[in-house]
């Protein structure tokens, strides 16, 4: 059995290829209490972190960063898309609801008003972020 330091799990990391170890962004392991789909995400977007706000670019079908309240989800791990548009495109799980950890996501969406995305409620004594 692997025994990992605190709260993390191995994820896909930004290092194309390799493995990293991100904080888990979940704040509840009931598998009821999220729903997560896998999604094509588009290539050229740099380092997408966990808890990134996406949402689908209707003309390529594949999902982009999102900075306003057309956000569909939260992107569950860390991936690298590369700096060019015509770099391979990457698969990623998006969170479509959850009770998330409020530091990875504001972290990851500096400057965008997260009391206006998702719907969510977020109670900064507990930390959590829930849509």
């Amino acid at each position: 059995m692997t025994e990992y330091v605190g709260n993390a799990i191995p994820a896909p990391g930004f290092k194309k290829g390799g493995w990293t170890t991100d904080q888990e962004l979940l704040m509840s392991s009931n598998p009821g209490s999220y729903h997560q789909k896998g999604v094509t995400l588009k290539s050229g977007q740099g380092v997408l972190l966990l808890g990134t706000l996406i949402k689908q670019d209707p003309t390529s079908k594949q999902y982009v960063r999102a900075t306003d309240n057309t956000a569909e989800g939260l992107l569950r791990t860390t991936v690298d898309t590369g700096l060019s548009a015509s770099d391979q495109t990457w698969q990623g799980n998006i969170l479509l609801f959850a009770l998330a950890n409020y530091a990875l996501v504001s972290t990851a969406n500096s400057g965008v008003n997260l009391s206006s995305v998702l719907g969510a409620r977020i109670n900064t004594v507990r930390n959590t972020f829930k849509f």
